[in-house]
């Protein structure tokens, strides 16, 4: 093989390797397929359990970023055990106790959950599903009676804690 040749080969592959990294300049982001109860939601059973589904794998751990509040996102957090289906796509919380009927509750979704590979949450198509921001101001300056800076790292991404999804007990 001639040196030419041989160095044009070369070339070759590094435009090819080249091409490969450029195509994926975007970063990947974990994405929300479903909520239950739909966000809006009026008389839902008071022995609901919440499900949240995503697209794909999550990492584990990240049931630490969601919380259930009794009214808005100030309101009290209503204790809850979660659990990830064997293909981590589908996380199930169950309240302890039966919800108070009449009741308007919130679904807070953290900003830092992540996916397996470590993607962060691309919360942007939430709202499309009844999903709210969660900023400070709702808060009123605290998370469930604590302030905000107790909700420790991982539920503020950039200028917002997340995202709230809201629904009322029959």
């Amino acid at each position: 093989m001639s040196r030419f040749a041989s160095l044009a080969g070369l070339a070759g592959i590094a435009v090819i390797a080249l091409g490969a990294c450029s195509s994926s300049t975007a970063p990947a982001t974990a994405t929300l397929t479903a909520v239950s109860p739909t966000p809006a939601a009026t008389a839902v059973s008071p022995s609901t359990t919440i499900v949240l589904t995503f697209g794909q794998p999550m990492m584990a751990g990240m049931e630490q970023f969601m919380d259930l509040h009794q009214g808005g996102i100030s309101g009290a957090t209503m204790p809850m055990t979660c659990g990830w289906s064997p293909d981590m796509t589908t996380l199930t919380c169950t309240p302890t106790s039966s919800l108070p009927g009449g009741t308007q509750f919130t679904i807070h979704v953290g900003a830092g959950m992540t996916d397996g590979q470590g993607h962060m949450m691309g919360m942007d198509a939430w709202t499309g599903m009844g999903g709210q921001w969660a900023t400070s101001g709702m808060m009123g300056g605290t998370h469930a009676g604590q302030p905000i800076a107790m909700m420790g790292s991982g539920w503020k991404q950039g200028s917002h804690y997340g995202m709230i999804f809201s629904f009322t007990t029959s």
